[in-house]
């Protein structure tokens, strides 16, 4: 059984101002950093197991977005793009997932799941359509087992500063990206990817130093 807190929501929030998705936003993670709305993303707290919620983490415990970022959830953009969903997981007694967002990021149409940990750096720039999770939801056998929540893994997701990460990636859980570097669109990221270099393809392999 699963429960969601949606604190911010399309089919609810959808005709709010930049500045009134701000003030819902920062009724929860705090208003210090201003952060740059367009269109109205989807960031979700969701509680897996059997014990609903009761009471919401505090301020930016949960989800932290720096100054100076920008936010995408528009049919706008040239490419395809979608709604950024920033979602954090608790599951049975275990803390929600925390995701760490630096100064300077572009998200657009980018999904963002976390039952650890997801830690992005500063200036980074990620395509339409980026998944980025630290955890894949379900484990490979005794699925539907009353234990199966319990055996759950999640490895944390660390990216650096300045990268840029192009239209359709996913970084699957465990990954590592280096500052300054650059992944090919349509990459499936299962590795570590080193600094400064450029990486691309399913699986994502590394390509060449960038200078």
């Amino acid at each position: 059984m699963y429960h969601s807190k949606r604190i911010l929501f399309p089919d609810t929030h959808s005709e709010l101002s930049e500045v009134e998705l701000m003030e819902q936003y920062g009724k929860y993670f705090g208003s210090e950093n201003w952060v740059t709305f367009s269109g109205c993303p989807s960031i979700t707290l969701t509680k897996f197991g059997s014990n609903g919620f009761e009471g919401l983490p505090s301020g930016n415990d949960v989800i932290a977005i720096d100054s100076g970022c920008y936010i995408e959830s528009s049919h706008y953009p040239a490419f395809p793009s979608g709604i950024t969903k920033l979602t954090s997981v608790s599951v049975n007694d275990r803390p929600f997932g925390k995701i760490v967002i630096g100064k300077g990021c572009v998200l657009q149409g980018t999904s963002i799941c976390a039952y650890d940990k997801v830690s992005i750096g500063n200036n980074v720039i990620f395509g339409p359509n980026t998944v980025i999770m630290d955890c894949s939801g379900h484990t490979l056998a005794n699925r539907g087992h009353p234990d199966e929540l319990d055996k759950l893994k999640s490895e944390p997701v660390t990216i650096g500063n300045d990268v840029w990460i192009g239209y359709g990636c996913i970084i699957l859980p465990g990954v590592s990206i280096g500052d300054g570097a650059v992944i090919g669109a349509g990459s499936v990221v299962t590795k570590d990817v080193p600094a400064n270099y450029m990486a691309a393809g399913n699986p994502c392999i590394v390509k060449m130093k960038l200078n």
